[in-house]
């Protein structure tokens, strides 16, 4: 249970029995909170998993095409009902947890046999027919419908092309990837869509990224493929933190088979271990700064009832994503009932990104006896988005070059006109916008109170109260709070799985193998270390037959792998080529 580490937490993580400084000067009071000097298990970032007594709010959830839609006449329940079902963790629903969903939808697992998932009316691998096209805007669509304005979600990763839905055997075409971003952009308004690959349509369409194999050392620069991320985001791309989330997974199973990753040299061979050995939670902490990662999975696989472990954990939660330290807040000493309060914020993001969804500041007018809100309500006027941290980070300082700018931001919420005169004290917090506005995301202050209101000071409500100043209140530890919760509408929780829709299958469209193969440049993955080597699809070639030509110089570290992809009239089995067999034309 939480309140068996609440010792331990205040050791680890700063004590909690300084109270800030408070000035009054022209009606206005002037409040200069002290910074919270742990970690906060915050949502929307941190590590991508749900830890009970540790970091993590986070859940990446890979969905089967055939379990969200049997066929074209399917309905947007099956997707939600699908929802209701996963978003629960030992018997207790996400929103009871504070914990987000971050879905991906796919149709190929690994391209083993039966571990396929498309839907019945559509043919395995046919990612080229017309029918198949028309069936990703339909799917999409849907998608936006139950998931847009689901408080459940946080992100989308948009998958659904390739192994795994990492847009990789095959890739998508030029074609497919303009298709899928208009598409996304469509129906997700209001969620970060993440995609695999920096392809150009992708960056302009401002999607972020997820990564599998995050900080390892052969897909660092300066050795990386500049295709890809992170050697993309840093040359090509490097402003795509400021839109849209950077995530991954931090590759574990490639730091054991490779030495070449160097893992005693980087971040070691456990989760644990790089919470726990100096130099590999620097490391970690190093590319985190850099690449301004919101959240990471597979690291997330660490023990959260070992202190030592946990104090790494803590360590790079207050570098994941956004931090905000609150250095100064004002507000009027005394305001009417029904009138305009005014909130003035001196904010500095320390974390390491932006906060991407639009959650608004709330202020609340707590009773001082039972420090419950008597009144709460989002401030208008104040974009927490537009809170950026550092940028340019120094691997050899450790710090960003350009430290986070205070922002200063001034918004306001109006009273009630029948709220009752007296003394309350003046809280803020972060709420939840599709989830009810309920408190959720932490300042890093030691203001706080359980239940997620983080308090300023007292304010007069019609008339000056005896005192501005917060004395003889204890406060709590904003770094882990189980009351937290949001609200997810009824008519969502409610929808149950619809009957199955009619079938009506798609007539396979085929090529001629004589002539050519659908796309084949997709299915072929040329993996070099010589930036020169390039493939390309022969068009005219003798007989009018097409196929895959490769020009440059084919090294001993350069393969051309052939992924199959149509199993009715092709082998399964990969065809590997090497320096020692490839053919001058294949």
């Amino acid at each position: 249970m939480k309140t068996r580490y609440l010792s331990l937490f205040a050791l680890l993580f700063g004590g909690l029995e300084s109270l800030p400084g408070q000035a009054v000067e022209d009606g206005w009071v002037t409040v200069t909170p002290r910074e919270f000097q742990g970690a906060i298990n915050n949502p929307l970032k941190g590590f991508r998993d749900y830890k009970r007594d540790g970091f993590g709010l986070i859940r990446r959830q890979y969905v089967r095409w055939n379990d969200i839609e049997i066929s074209a006449d399917d309905s947007v329940d099956r997707i939600i009902a699908y929802t209701n079902r996963v978003t629960t963790i030992s018997g207790r629903r996400f929103e009871d947890l504070n914990v987000k969903l971050v879905p991906r939808v796919y149709l190929d697992w690994d391209s083993s046999e039966g571990r396929q998932y498309w839907p019945a009316d559509l043919h395995m691998f046919d990612y080229d027919s017309p029918a198949f096209q028309e069936r990703l805007r339909k799917l999409v669509e849907k998608l936006g419908q139950a998931w847009d304005n689901d408080p459940r979600i946080f992100a989308i990763q948009m998958g659904l092309i390739g192994k795994w839905g990492e847009h990789h055997s095959p890739a998508p075409t030029v074609a497919q990837r303009r298709r899928l971003t208009g598409i996304f952009q469509q129906a997700f308004r209001n969620k970060p869509v993440l995609v695999r690959h920096t392809n150009a349509e992708f960056m302009a369409g401002g999607f972020g990224i997820y990564y599998d194999t995050f900080a390892t050392l052969e897909r660092e620069p300066p050795q990386g493929p500049r295709s890809q991320f992170p050697m993309a985001a840093t040359e090509a791309y490097p402003d795509i933190w400021k839109r849209n989330a950077i995530e991954g997974e931090v590759e574990y199973n490639w730091q054991r088979d490779r030495a070449s990753a160097k893992p005693l040299e980087t971040f070691g061979l456990t989760p644990n271990e790089t919470m726990t050995v100096p130099a590999y939670l620097r490391y970690m902490l190093d590319k985190i700064r850099k690449y301004h990662a919101s959240y990471l999975g597979w690291i997330s696989d660490y023990t959260d009832t070992n202190p030592d472990v946990l104090a790494g954990a803590g360590e790079l939660q207050k570098a994941f994503g956004y931090r905000f330290v609150l250095d100064e807040a004002r507000y009027p000493a005394t305001v009417a009932p029904g009138g305009n309060l005014a909130l003035k914020l001196t904010v500095r993001n320390t974390g390491s990104a932006p906060f991407y969804l639009d959650w608004p500041v709330g202020v609340a007018l707590l009773d001082p006896a039972t420090r419950k809100p008597v009144w709460a309500a989002p401030v208008e006027g104040v974009d927490i988005r537009q809170w950026m941290p550092g940028e340019d980070w120094d691997s050899d300082q450790f710090v960003y070059r350009r430290p986070a700018a205070p922002h200063q931001g001034e918004g306001m919420a109006t009273l009630p006109a029948d709220i009752a005169p007296g003394a309350y004290i003046l809280a803020v917090t972060i709420l939840d916008r599709q989830g009810g506005l309920t408190p959720s995301a932490r300042f890093a202050m030691e203001n706080y109170i359980r239940g997620g209101w983080q308090p300023l000071g007292f304010i007069g409500v019609g008339g000056p109260p005896p005192d501005v100043a917060l004395s003889n209140i204890q406060f709590d530890s904003p770094a882990f709070d189980d009351s937290l919760r949001y609200q997810v509408p009824a008519a969502l929780r409610s929808v149950a799985v619809p009957p199955p829709p009619p079938v009506t299958p798609v007539t396979r469209w085929m090529p001629d193998p004589g002539v050519e193969l659908i796309n084949p440049w997709r299915f072929w993955s040329l993996r070099t270390p010589n930036d020169d080597l390039e493939k390309d699809t022969i068009l005219d070639g003798p007989g009018g037959v097409r196929g895959i030509r490769v020009t440059g110089d084919y090294q001993n570290d350069s393969s051309l792998e052939y992924h199959p992809g149509f199993p009715f009239w092709v082998s399964r089995t990969p065809t590997v080529y090497t320096n020692a067999s490839l053919p001058c034309r294949i």
